[in-house]
């Protein structure tokens, strides 16, 4: 019998545990690894057709509204849900704390092990997370981490012998430079072959600090026209951020590209990645863009381990868009972008690697409280 375990972090939104927790389900072992998900405050998420192809349509996703808006209602039918389904473990990715309520109490009263895993190195509410993260240490039996930054704010100062960092591999085949398809999404776009591409993809939220991008682009076109901004992605600050790009009259230098599945593409067609974000555990984009050679440019706030390529930079989120400008117009693209994808796999970010070590901890209870 395969090992059942419970994934609960997918959401109808395409991010970063989105995008970690599809690798690692279409990379498994299906005959010794079975996963069901629970999707909370949607009937629908992102990578359903997916999942439901890779298990042959026999349903392994499950929806429940939101605790926030219907509780009373929300915890009845988790009653039920842990009553009529049994699981060898729960498995909680998560950025936010709050996700814990679709866990507790009832992990208390089963005989299932839960695995937290955190994704982020910090949260926009503070006194949600401080309530919380006593729960979720209370509740938790094997810790996991993308990143000790991301361990750390979770976890608080627990020895690290308790916690394992599991490397938010990629499959990097699929990111490996394309000439054909730089030359294809340029083409799409009108982008002339002379001009660089600065790129982002991230969802439009506070956290990933769309408002600096705009700022420090602006800084660069004032030195130098021969630039695009190529951003994908959807969310919450879209419609803001688009008033700023109007603000500095730069539209015709800004492309808002929205929510595309084929990212791989989009990174041999940029020249600069651009991440100044406020906060973060270790993003996969970072890894990434990385391995398709793209010269990386990440703020001090992300996890160290991020700097996986000879040819990224990190700089001080505190200096100003003038600083991080002249840094990018002052910088050499990568000259060699099949390089750039051996020093991620040789550094561990390979999807096998990752895969691998998941399931030796369903297989072998790694770093398991007592």
């Amino acid at each position: 019998m395969p090992k059942k375990v419970l994934i609960i972090g997918l959401t109808d939104k395409l991010g970063g545990v989105e995008t970690f927790i599809y690798n690692t389900t279409i990379f498994s072992n299906k005959k010794k690894y079975e996963y069901d998900f629970l999707v909370h405050g949607s009937n629908t998420c992102v990578f359903e057709k997916e999942i439901n192809s890779f298990y042959g349509n026999k349903k392994h996703i499950h929806y429940i509204d939101s605790i926030k808006k219907k509780p009373f209602k929300v915890f009845t039918e988790l009653i039920k849900f842990y009553k009529n389904n049994k699981y060898d473990y729960i498995h909680l990715q998560t950025g936010s704390t709050a996700e814990i309520m679709y866990v507790f109490p009832f992990i208390l009263f089963l005989k299932t092990k839960l695995i937290t895993h955190s994704h982020n190195g910090n949260g926009t509410n503070k006194v949600i997370n401080s309530l919380f993260k006593p729960i979720v240490r209370l509740c938790t039996n094997v810790y996991l981490s993308c990143s000790e930054v991301a361990a750390k704010w979770l976890f608080g100062n627990i020895r690290k012998e308790k916690y394992t960092i599991i490397k938010n591999g990629i499959d990097t085949n699929r990111f490996k430079f394309n000439e054909n398809a730089r030359e294809k999404i340029r083409e799409e776009y009108k982008i002339n072959k002379n001009v660089k591409v600065i790129g982002h993809i991230g969802r439009f939220f506070i956290q990933k600090n769309h408002s600096k991008i705009i700022r420090i682009f602006n800084e660069i076109l004032k030195n130098n026209k021969n630039f695009i901004l190529l951003l994908l992605g959807t969310g919450e600050c879209e419609n803001q951020i688009r008033e700023l790009v109007k603000k500095f009259k730069i539209e015709d230098s800004v492309i808002f590209a929205g929510t595309h599945m084929n990212t791989e593409d989009y990174y041999s067609a940029f020249d600069f990645f651009l991440m100044p974000s406020l906060y973060e555990g270790l993003p996969i984009v970072g890894v990434e863009a990385q391995s398709c050679g793209v010269k990386c440019f990440f703020s001090n706030t992300i996890d160290k381990q991020i700097m996986i390529s000879k040819d990224s930079v990190m700089l001080d989120l505190n200096k100003s868009d003038k600083y991080w400008a002249n840094q990018i117009l002052n910088s050499d693209m990568v000259k060699d972008r099949n390089f750039s994808n051996k020093e991620v796999v040789e550094n561990g970010y390979s999807l096998f690697s990752t895969v691998n070590l998941l399931e030796s901890i369903y297989l072998g209870d790694k770093n398991e409280e007592k």
